[in-house]
């Protein structure tokens, strides 16, 4: 969905640009005069041709937010902010259009003139008043650069039976992704680790028909109102408001996530208040570590003890959603 917005350039190189593709143009006529007042014509077209060309595709690759999915709106926002996003494409549409305007205000001149000395000057003219329009939304062109590199590493997120990990960080939520199917995400011991949304697949065949499921990893959630969560939190919000139709919320009994049982206990209730539509898997991880027994599920997922199952659970509550 992301993949086709093209690099964009800031205002410098894309004149440059332009300028460059416009002197490969040569033009011959038996008359110097004309050929001169062709080559001028050719050029300035090529410049303004290629200039708005370039403004149209950054414009019409980018994606229309308000028909995006909502979970897509709100990662935007979160990381990128919506209003920001609409005004720069605002601001390249402007420039490509009064682009276009200024050409095609002085090309007549252009094509009456026999004057070399009055081309030259013209074409200067509008070399130089185009390149003050673009020139005024660099700082946009920027900003667009930038968010397409962000969006860019935005997952792919299907329209198939979704379940959500969510816990607080460092529980073990990468871990138990990568334990369930094949999206390898960083794995490391220090909170906040995933910074990003990661999507995983399982799969199930029923009566020779492979059935594919999401499942997706969020960032560490902490127990604070969603006003005062960070914005790699409130990507983790997004997730379980917008895609998750099971909810695993992963416990950390042993304490080497730095977080006591009564926090995580705290936060699932929150989580629960939130989504009370959403059937919960209640899962405890490292299990080799710490065994409360408790009734929920218990879970390794550094020795694999009960993957299989909690697995087989997942597969189960989904089918029946």
């Amino acid at each position: 969905m992301f993949r086709n917005i093209p690099p964009i350039l800031a205002a410098k190189q894309l004149l440059d640009r332009s300028i460059r593709r416009t002197k490969k143009i040569q033009i011959h006529d038996r008359d110097k005069r004309y050929e001169i007042k062709k080559i001028i014509i050719a050029r300035t077209e090529t410049f303004i041709t290629d200039l708005t060309s370039q403004l149209e595709s950054y414009v019409k690759n980018f994606p229309s937010i308000d028909k995006l999915p909502l979970f897509y709106q709100e990662i935007i926002d979160i990381k990128i902010d919506t209003d920001k996003l609409k005004k720069s494409l605002g601001a390249i549409d402007w420039a490509r259009k009064t682009t276009l305007m200024v050409y095609s205000t002085q090309n007549s001149s252009l094509i009456k003139s026999g004057n070399v000395e009055f081309l030259k000057q013209k074409q200067k003219e509008i070399y130089g008043r185009v390149s003050s329009i673009v020139k005024q939304v660099d700082k946009n062109l920027v900003f667009l650069s930038n968010a397409q590199k962000i969006l860019r590493t935005f997952p792919d997120i299907e329209d198939i039976p979704t379940v959500v990990i969510a816990g607080y960080p460092n529980v073990g939520k990468s871990s138990l992704i990568r334990q369930l199917s094949a999206a390898k995400p960083e794995i490391a011991q220090y909170p906040f680790t995933t910074k990003q949304i990661y999507v995983g697949h399982m799969e199930k065949t029923v009566r020779y028909e492979k059935k594919q499921y999401q499942i997706i990893d969020t960032p560490g959630l902490l127990d604070r109102p969603l006003s005062e969560r960070n914005n790699i939190e409130k990507q983790a919000i997004a997730a379980l408001r917008n895609l998750a139709d099971l909810i695993v919320f992963i416990f950390d009994p042993s304490g080497t996530s730095g977080y006591q049982m009564s926090e995580q206990t705290l936060m699932l209730e929150d989580i629960k208040k939130l989504f009370c539509d959403v059937p919960f898997i209640i899962v405890e991880n490292k299990v080799d570590v710490q065994n409360t027994g408790s009734a929920n599920r218990k879970i390794s997922c550094t020795t694999g003890n009960g993957i299989e199952e909690l697995r087989q659970e997942i597969l189960s509550v989904l089918d029946h959603i």
